[in-house]
């Protein structure tokens, strides 16, 4: 997508109007085809969006929200959740202000039912054989424990320390080849990275503060339905289940499969961006 500068930002905007319901406005940059896609999916075509914005992170969305006047335009600003959500820090309360209920919005990609119609199609089996081969439930079941205590953690600095860099690491360097040449999680990795973050805590606040808050959050998280939506999608969740679909036979750019797995995904993940987009249309004064 060509990038325009800054100053011409507010002509293209303006120049979009007559062609879409509502104005969406969205974290990343280079992501605004794939929420175009995902939004006109979402809104099952009811709802013109014909482009989408993107402000360059989560403040500036939010304080783009705050100044916004939805009666001269409607608008809809979309956030992830972060570590925030994973605290159970409630969003700001904004009008047209809609917070994935999970870590981003690639959490909300991710089901069995995506990912066996993608590994069927790739390696020419069945749906039936891609579900025995990918087996959903015991690929979460390596790595769910060691990922949630891994985002406590994480939580936990971003509460007590939050220089501590966390997550923008990625699950790359917690993961290990194994013999055959797969990449797969490593529990011990992820043990030190677990053990780095609290003790970074607790050099600010003191242990008893930093386990109490690291207990807590790992309660909350493993309540959850998904549990899962506490890790990040984008840079945890879709590597790891890249390495897994490449285990079996399967290889697609991690930009594609991210694409293929909005095109099959469960709509019933969606529900409350749904709402967003609907509440947004109908305007809120």
């Amino acid at each position: 997508m060509i990038k325009w500068p800054e100053r011409a930002k507010a002509a293209i905007r303006k120049l979009f109007e007559p062609l879409q319901d509502i104005d969406v406005y969205v974290e990343d940059t280079n992501d605004e085809a794939f929420y175009k896609s995902l939004l006109n999916k979402v809104s099952e075509g009811n709802i013109k969006i014909a482009r989408v914005f993107a402000l360059g992170g989560r403040k500036k969305v939010v304080d783009a929200a705050q100044h916004h006047d939805q009666v001269s335009r409607r608008a809809l600003f979309v956030i992830d959740g972060d570590l925030d959500w994973v605290l159970g820090v409630p969003p700001p309360n904004i009008v047209g202000l809609h917070q994935h209920d999970a870590y981003c919005i690639e959490n909300l990609l991710v089901s069995e039912k995506a990912l066996c119609t993608i590994l069927s199609e790739e390696i020419i089996v069945t749906e039936d054989d891609a579900t025995r081969l990918l087996d959903f439930k015991s690929w979460i079941r390596s790595v769910q424990d060691p990922l949630l205590e891994l985002f406590a953690a994480f939580a936990t600095a971003k509460a007590l320390a939050p220089e501590e860099k966390t997550v923008a690491h990625g699950v790359g360097i917690m993961c290990t080849k194994q013999q055959g040449g797969d990449t797969a999680l490593d529990a011990s990795k992820v043990a030190r990275a677990i053990n780095k973050a609290l003790t970074t805590s607790e050099a600010k606040a003191g242990k008893q503060n930093t386990m109490s808050m690291y207990q807590k959050t790992l309660s909350r998280l493993k309540a959850l339905a998904f549990p899962l939506h506490a890790v990040s999608g984008k840079d945890f969740l879709l590597p790891l289940l890249d390495f897994w679909l490449q285990s079996h036979g399967c290889r697609v750019k991690r930009k594609t499969l991210r694409m293929r797995l909005a095109t099959n995904g469960d709509s019933s993940r969606f529900v409350a961006l749904h709402g967003a987009i609907r509440g947004a249309a109908r305007g809120y004064s």
